[in-house]
């Protein structure tokens, strides 16, 4: 199956913002709603997935259960550590029930794999979700060959973004170079520590943009869909941006 590539005018269209370093050698990319469109569905179907794990672990109700979720996503960036601390969950044990999902509403896109295929420099993976989960989305959507790594969270001793041990791990197992390294991730919040870092960074979809401050420099870029940004890259040009302040501050 391949699907089309849901583009829109804005993400189509370059406007006012910084330019790709010359020198950047190093791609890292979220998995989750960054690769594949957050229209499919699937944070929808591992979100009602915790709620069901916490109900079963904590006998509540289903909308204490989301609450808990919200409350522990909010405070750590992910639902695991919240259960990990307050109630002792084993990870694999939350992480294995989490991604049990249907992947059906997405697959391959043709314009996606081949814009990843030219992007002039490695690709890495760097998730909050597990090594299984991202193998066999990453198989699915066609792409797994693609990318020199996956970083995922239990690499990352199940610290996860937007914890600042988890990116140390992933520069230190990777040899990333922050400066020559630009990310692309769907929540402005994971974007503020590779910003500090010395990334460029590349916020992608609107979903995300409630957790963000009008005024975030740590999001360098903003698109609607990942596939213009990776082609305007691999053609030389400058990626689409709605993130105006920050061409004062990232030459």
């Amino acid at each position: 199956m391949t699907q089309d590539d849901p583009t829109t005018q804005a993400s189509q269209t370059a406007t006012a913002g910084i330019r790709l370093r010359p020198d950047i050698d190093t791609f890292v990319f979220d998995l989750d709603d960054t690769l594949y469109p957050h229209s499919a569905g699937l944070y929808e179907q591992m979100r009602l997935r915790v709620v069901r794990f916490i109900q079963e672990l904590t006998g509540c109700e289903a909308q204490a259960a989301a609450d808990l979720h919200a409350h522990y996503y909010a405070r750590y960036g992910t639902s695991l550590i919240g259960l990990q601390r307050h109630h002792g969950v084993h990870p694999s044990d939350f992480l294995g029930f989490v991604h049990e999902i249907d992947l059906a509403a997405v697959g391959p896109r043709a314009e996606l794999t081949a814009a990843l295929a030219a992007l002039p420099g490695r690709r890495l993976v760097f998730t909050n979700g597990s090594a299984r989960h991202a193998a066999r989305l990453l198989d699915h959507l066609g792409i797994a060959g693609l990318f020199d790594a996956v970083c995922d969270i239990e690499a990352c001793s199940y610290i996860g973004k937007p914890g600042r041990e988890a990116y140390e791990t992933l520069i230190d197992r990777h040899a990333v170079v922050p400066a020559r390294a630009i990310m692309f991730d769907d929540r402005a919040v994971n974007l503020a520590v590779p910003h500090d870092l010395g990334m460029q960074t590349v916020l992608i979809g609107d979903h995300g943009l409630a957790e963000m401050p009008d005024h975030a420099p740590h999001v360098h870029f903003r698109a609607d869909d990942l596939t213009p940004v990776l082609q305007a890259i691999g053609a030389g040009r400058r990626p689409p941006s709605a993130s105006p302040d920050a061409a004062s501050t990232h030459p």
